[in-house]
């Protein structure tokens, strides 16, 4: 293999772990709206429970509120499938980013082999920098990903949480309908894959008892929109390295 073709092997995948982020921003807004749309679905839920929320003069249907209620859970869980199956997708980009980034490191210790460690350590692979420091400058985003989809995932799991303890605890306080209760149930959201189910918890959302209040669901909310673990300016000098020293030079 040349050194052109390992030049142009590095470029591509860049390219590729660039598109799984711009995928990746596009599902925090599909999300969003998912997420912020369940949480105002869970606060009228809240408000059904208060006496003051219906008129005296529906009292005489006997069965309106239960039947409201139903339809405001079936609601909210066609919400939260929705929202999981966006988490999913960006699970989806974050393994390919994580490939991505296994590849890179393969083509590093390939190219030392097959090269030497001067053309790894030592030659530019663009304009100015080497294989090693491109390395450094995707492993270190590459982290803040790692960061990031672990929160996301708490994340996820709260507003979930919030979805089922009302079912639950109308079904304990029998304030639950006649009909079979539609909160998410174990078959009917998506399964984890092994490498999800042993993500780090880092947020300490899962150890926040579950409530339905619009505090919570506003801390969930705007941890979703801002990403946190993303550092604006450390993925700025990524995009600009990138099209500086190597999109920029072909």
């Amino acid at each position: 293999m040349s050194k052109a073709t390992f030049e142009r092997r590095v470029v591509d995948i860049l390219y590729d772990f660039q598109k799984a982020r711009k995928v990746w921003n596009a599902l925090v807004g599909d999300g969003l709206t998912q997420a912020n749309t369940l949480v105002n679905v869970q606060l009228q839920q809240g408000y059904v429970d208060s006496a003051g929320y219906w008129p005296p003069a529906l009292e005489q249907f006997v069965d309106l509120k239960d039947r409201f209620e139903s339809k405001l859970q079936k609601k909210a869980d066609a919400l939260a499938i929705d929202f999981e199956a966006t988490f999913a997708k960006m699970s989806a980009q974050y393994s390919k980013m994580k490939l991505q980034t296994s590849q890179f490191e393969y083509l590093m210790e390939e190219a030392t082999e097959t090269f030497g460690e001067a053309f790894t350590y030592k030659e530019p692979i663009g304009t100015t920098c080497t294989m090693e420091q491109i390395w450094i400058q995707l492993e270190r985003v590459f982290g803040l990903y790692s960061l990031q989809i672990a929160l996301n995932r708490e994340i996820l799991d709260a507003l979930v949480a919030r979805n089922q303890n009302l079912d639950h605890a109308k079904i304990l306080s029998g304030g639950a309908s006649s009909s079979p209760p539609t909160s998410l149930s174990s078959s009917s959201r998506p399964t984890r894959s092994s490498s999800e189910q042993e993500e780090p918890r880092i947020s300490g959302f899962n150890q926040i008892p579950v409530r339905r209040d619009k505090d919570q669901g506003m801390i969930l909310l705007s941890a979703w929109l801002n990403q946190p673990h993303l550092k604006t300016d450390t993925l700025l000098t990524f995009d600009e390295f990138c099209q500086v020293e190597l999109f920029g030079a072909e």
